[in-house]
């Protein structure tokens, strides 16, 4: 068969009818919706739906007589605090989520110690044996205990359910009490543990301050102190005693070095200075002097009255010359004193000096044994000072240990978070019977498990039953649905072949299609009677119809080397008692070789198709091919090729969806003009909604007509008569 696809024998297209979607990726794992229907499925499994619903209620309502007991119950409250009462609002031992810390206290009370605490602790009459609480009894215990929050409120409930009412408010209380004494005692987990690590650390901490006490002590006797500050903007005592005679040898300094300049000055005033210069010294050493000063101011009162006794007497006057020889002689007076006094400050400068150098010499000596002392203290002061904030840190961890020591002693004797609220008592009755709410969720659970069971059964099945189940495949609607005629009548199903037909003729009347080929995924879907009840109807429609079979006959006595077998192309023509006699038009022929292997035959088999298929065109309006299942026969490939529409035909319960999809790739592959699909032999119990609701109709017609029918002849023999 020719790979290249011939031309369509028609001049019309038939692009009217559906066409596939676009071609999904390869690898894709799309996968179709299913269309299952939960009331369609029970009607048609309601013998396997009644069986899971019987078996499961069954085996339910054994259970629930086996486990529905008179039960007692006797359960206790105890208070979460949702804060740790502290007696001292500054310790924050237990900062936790208050959601936490209950689901911790939850699983707390359950814990295998306090539960084999709390056995050990039942009365003989309770517990009915005395020692030790065995292994299998906590086991019991702790899954009997329904320990639980109380909505979302600050308590918890401990309960215990029980066949009898004796002993059941006894093991709750000890349980109860067991876990509120345990979770006092661990509310400061190791307390005894940390408050010994704490007394271990004070004493440490005390030792340490004691000897850099004692060493402190001892740095301030050896440096002669009585305290050392290392407080910021203080010196120590021996940086301000140098500092203190750097600045006296300064000030001595320049005392000596200004009494050396004095005494300079006065030594050379003593020379061949300035008269005046030296006049003014001696004045001014008179003047310092009080003795000399007066002796001066007497002589110069003397030598003032003289100058007066003298003024306006002659030279040769004799008072005149006495008087001058007086004032000669208080000017060698006033002179003289001038010259003791000069003698007299020059000494006294001399001793400024020697005494200056004296102190200077003193304080440059006292400075370096200062400094020497100084530099040998150092590192004593060093440490000293250094000590000083240690013994501070040392005494701040100190008081904080000691303060913490004083807290968890205070807080280990106060009262608790948890308490118990009410205490569990023994039971009056049973517990209210809970039959009915499990009888309905029985009901209830048998129901659902039933009704998925069917669900479930249709999921897995991969056969086509309706239209939607033909969509979901290849993505559009068929173009018939055909009844099964032995479930309905004869005019029912010739409805739907009409309906069929009418699809047909709008075809051919719209987009020109003229040929269509009839196939089906699989052998025994019905296809040579629908291509028979079509071509019926379309001949009611007046359209000329021509029905071409495309069989196969095999050549049984053929020579080896020549035609094997042959599949034949056969014209059926209507003859007036309705029978069909095939017609040979053109063959298709393939040969086989000496050994039994297929080899293509020169033959101008295709061109004879096409010959034969224009030639019935001319004659007729609607030529319907019926070929064999499209996935076992080439030649039907060949056939949709050259034909203006292929029309998969479906049978309903026995197709199945991968014989449907392969067939529908392969129309895809092959790029045929136009597909169809028409689904056979539907029955009432797969029928949808829709399409029962319709047959519904129909009967009821038919019956209205069949009532009319039988009214008639009465009516008319009354008229008669």
């Amino acid at each position: 068969m020719q790979n290249s696809t011939p031309e369509n024998p028609s001049h019309g297209s038939a692009k009217s009818l559906p066409s596939f979607p676009l071609r999904r990726a390869e690898g894709s794992t799309e996968a179709t919706r299913p269309n299952i229907s939960v009331v369609d499925s029970l009607r048609r499994h309601w013998f396997v739906t009644g069986c899971v619903f019987v078996v499961l209620f069954g085996c339910g309502l054994f259970v629930l007589w086996k486990k529905d007991k008179q039960s007692y119950e006797s359960h206790s409250v105890v208070y979460l605090s949702p804060k740790f009462p502290k007696m001292l609002s500054s310790d924050s031992e237990l900062e936790l989520p208050y959601d936490s810390y209950v689901q911790d206290q939850l699983q707390t009370v359950t814990r295998h110690d306090i539960i084999a605490d709390a056995i050990a602790k039942l009365p003989y009459s309770v517990r009915h044996r005395s020692g030790p609480a065995l292994p299998y009894e906590i086991q019991v215990l702790q899954q009997a205990l329904d320990v639980k929050r109380i909505g979302s409120t600050y308590e918890m409930s401990v309960g215990l359910t029980g066949p009898s009412p004796d002993g059941l408010a006894e093991v709750v209380n000890t349980v109860t009490d067991t876990y509120v004494e345990r979770t006092k005692s661990e509310e400061f987990f190791g307390l005894d543990e940390r408050l010994n690590t704490l007394q271990q650390e004070k004493e440490k901490l005390q030792k340490q301050m004691d000897d850099s006490l004692a060493e402190q002590a001892q740095l301030m006797q050896q440096l002669g102190v009585a305290t050392i500050t290392s407080a910021e903007g203080t010196s120590n005592p021996y940086d301000e005693s140098l500092q203190k005679l750097r600045d006296e040898l300064a000030t001595a300094r320049m005392q000596r070095v200004a009494a050396e300049a004095q005494l300079a000055a006065a030594l050379k005033n003593n020379g061949s200075g300035d008269a005046t210069v030296r006049t003014s010294s001696a004045d001014e050493a008179i003047a310092s002097d009080a003795g000399a000063s007066g002796t001066r101011v007497a002589l110069n009162n003397r030598r003032t009255a003289l100058m007066e006794e003298m003024n306006g007497l002659r030279p040769d006057h004799p008072i005149y010359q006495k008087d001058q020889e007086e004032l000669t002689s208080i000017d060698r007076m006033l002179n003289d004193l001038r010259g003791k006094a000069g003698e007299e400050l020059q000494d006294k400068l001399r001793q400024e000096v020697a005494r200056t150098r004296m102190i200077e010499i003193q304080l440059t000596k006292e400075l370096g044994e200062k400094t020497h002392t100084a530099a040998t203290a150092a590192p004593k002061f060093q440490r000293a000072t250094e000590l000083g904030p240690e013994i501070d840190s040392l005494q701040k961890a100190y008081d904080a240990i000691n303060d913490r020591i004083r807290d968890l002693e205070l807080e280990s004797s106060s009262p608790g978070s948890i308490h118990v609220s009410s205490r569990a008592l023994t039971p009056l009755g049973p517990e209210k019977s809970r039959r009915r709410l499990f009888l309905l969720a029985l009901i209830l659970m048998s129901l659902v498990c039933a009704a998925g069971v069917p669900v479930v059964i249709d999921l897995l099945d991969g056969k086509i039953y309706t239209a939607r189940d033909v969509e979901g495949v290849v993505g559009f609607h068929p173009l018939g649905i055909l009844l099964d005629n032995r479930e309905f009548r004869r005019e029912v199903t010739s409805e739907y072949h009409f309906r069929l037909a009418a699809g047909i003729d709008h075809a051919v009347r719209n987009s020109g299609a003229r040929v269509f080929l009839f196939t089906s995924p699989s052998h025994g879907c019905g296809t040579s009677t629908v291509v028979r009840e079509v071509s019926e109807k379309l001949r009611s429609l007046d359209l000329r119809t021509r029905m071409i079979m495309a069989s196969e006959i095999d050549g049984l006595d053929a020579p080896p080397g020549e035609v094997s077998w042959r599949s034949e192309l056969q014209l059926l023509q209507r003859r007036s008692k309705s029978e069909l006699q095939p017609v040979a038009l053109a063959p298709l022929t393939s040969v086989h070789d000496h050994k039994g292997h297929r080899m293509e035959a020169e033959s101008p088999a295709p061109n004879a198709v096409m010959r034969t298929l224009h030639h019935a065109v001319e004659q007729y309006d609607v030529i319907l091919i019926d070929a064999n299942p499209l996935p076992v026969s080439a030649h039907t490939e060949y056939l949709a090729r050259v034909s203006d529409a292929t029309v998969l035909v479906l049978r309903s319960s026995m197709t199945t969806k991968q014989e449907l999809d392969r067939a529908a790739r392969l129309l895809e592959r092959l790029d045929v003009a136009g597909v169809a699909a028409v689904l056979n032999k539907i029955g009432m119990d797969r029928a949808d909604r829709a399409l029962r609701k319709e047959l519904r109709t129909y009967e009821q017609t038919f019956k209205q007509r069949r009532a009319a029918a039988a009214k008639a002849p009465s009516r008319q023999d009354k008229v008669s008569a």
